[in-house]
């Protein structure tokens, strides 16, 4: 299924900022773009639809650092539960109390973790970031992302956001490359994962809801809360 005009336009719009950056990192403004046209036609059956193709964008971007996660935690399966507490939200079969109440709990326990003194570490700090991507994944589950539609600022970045409403691709971004405020964050590694994110993780996310179906494609692997 081809994506929309408007889409393909805004990713390319995202794509030429991306090359323009110093550090290879792409604005939240940019990101908000393409969340908004996830829309059809801002009624509100497609923002419902919208809601579906921005959490399913969550879940591929959270997936795509579930390795980083395992590299350090591979008993630890935090993240791949609160995926699957994602698709079944969205998919209306986990109770949203129960799916919030799940998310504040991990936040609470990657807090606490990334504050440990023995997890200060570069590798510990990206698998926490892996992690609290898939948190946010949830999140988007739960209440969409944080954003105006009509008011989309290009400049906008993530220092301008609170960390709690920061979306799974910061985080992501951040697992698989570092941050960019610190020495040891790698430029090009940040410029692949965003040039992945728009060329395949956004696409994806589009085709995976058709326009005409109710329906919430998932992965192979289902993951349920234990």
């Amino acid at each position: 299924m081809s994506i929309s005009i408007i889409l393909q336009q805004k990713i390319e719009k995202a794509r030429a900022a991306l090359h323009r950056d110093t550090q290879f990192d792409l604005n939240l403004g940019y990101r908000q773009a393409i969340w908004a046209a996830f829309d059809l036609n801002g009624e509100a059956t497609s923002v419902k639809l919208g809601h579906k193709r921005r959490t399913m964008l969550a879940i591929i971007t959270a997936n795509r650092v579930l390795d980083i996660w395992e590299s350090i935690w591979w008993q630890d399966d935090t993240p791949h539960c609160l995926l699957g507490a994602a698709r079944l939200t969205i998919a209306q079969k986990l109770e949203h109390s129960q799916a919030r109440a799940y998310r504040n709990e991990i936040w609470t326990k990657l807090e606490n973790m990334a504050s440990e003194p023995n997890h200060q570490g570069f590798e510990y700090q990206k698998a926490i970031a892996a992690g609290l991507s898939a948190v946010s994944a949830l999140s988007t589950a739960l209440d969409d992302e944080a954003f105006d539609r009509e008011r989309i600022d290009e400049e906008l970045t993530d220092a301008d956001t609170d960390a709690y409403e920061s979306d799974s691709s910061f985080w992501a971004a951040i697992a698989y490359a570092g941050a960019t405020w610190e020495a040891n964050g790698d430029r090009n590694k940040r410029r692949e994962f965003w040039q992945w994110w728009l060329t395949e993780a956004v696409k994806n996310a589009w085709r995976s809801i058709p326009a005409d179906s109710e329906s919430f494609q998932t992965f192979p692997r289902q993951i349920e809360l234990v």
